[in-house]
């Protein structure tokens, strides 16, 4: 792509481009963090039929597969407020369900060493994130800290709102209990009685089944970090991140 020559105004414009998505990155950070997920979709992402949502195992299509992805991870935060505040009564006897929600749980999905690149018609933009973080998991067994590094790669369009997510991959190479060795079988616990229901909680399945990524593991094969934003004219001329 020959280089653009833009004036004032349309550099301008770029740069609170550029802003809004750094922005929008950072506040679906914050998100998790408050245990906001099941409002990722509304706040942060296209309304177009053609969204998607990329991780290690598959592709959420659509955007009714997009939603429900995120509904899900709000429903499993329900369910493991219910069971731990079930567990420890004596600190969480009187709390609403509202105040409930979240409690014990953390998920801290920091970002950085990003690339941006907007499209010279200012329609679309293409950004690339690491992800360099931890959460706390309930599971059958208890609360489990679990390490959640990868990447987070994005297509972004400009909608009549402002910019929203289009297409993302959230992509994984390391997610695995804290304080064990990645080189090595993950870690395991027995059963908590008190936290068995969440062995029945099932959450939904990509639609479209493909291996994007896989967890490091001893002998992985050599895997490149996924393909960095270049500058483009119109998305014709670029590759996606979508499916």
């Amino acid at each position: 792509m020959a280089k653009r020559q833009f004036t004032p105004e349309e550099l301008l414009t770029r740069w609170e481009a550029r802003r809004e998505m750094q922005n929008i990155m950072g506040k679906l950070t914050q998100s998790y963090l408050m245990m906001e997920e099941a409002q990722i979709y509304d706040r942060w992402w296209s309304k177009r039929d053609d969204v998607c949502l990329g991780v290690n195992t598959g592709w959420y299509n659509g955007k009714d597969a997009v939603k429900g992805y995120y509904d899900a991870l709000g429903a499993k935060i329900a369910l493991a407020s219910e069971l731990i505040a079930k567990a420890f009564p004596e600190k969480l006897a009187g709390k609403t369900k509202e105040e409930l929600y979240g409690v014990g749980q953390i998920g801290v999905k920091p970002v950085d060493t990003f690339v941006i690149e907007i499209a010279g018609d200012g329609k679309t933009a293409k950004g690339i994130w690491s992800l360099h973080g931890t959460y706390a998991d309930i599971t059958a067994s208890g609360p489990v800290s679990l390490w959640d590094w990868g990447y987070y790669c994005v297509d972004f369009v400009l909608d009549d709102d402002g910019w929203k997510i289009w297409h993302m991959q959230y992509l994984t190479d390391i997610n695995n209990p804290t304080g064990g060795d990645w080189a090595v079988e993950p870690l395991t616990w027995p059963e908590d009685p008190n936290f068995a229901a969440m062995k029945d909680f099932v959450f939904p399945a990509p639609n479209v089944p493909a291996v994007l990524r896989e967890n490091y593991y001893p002998g992985r094969p050599f895997t490149e970090t996924p393909p960095l934003p270049e500058p483009y004219e119109t998305f014709a001329e670029t590759f996606s991140y979508g499916i």
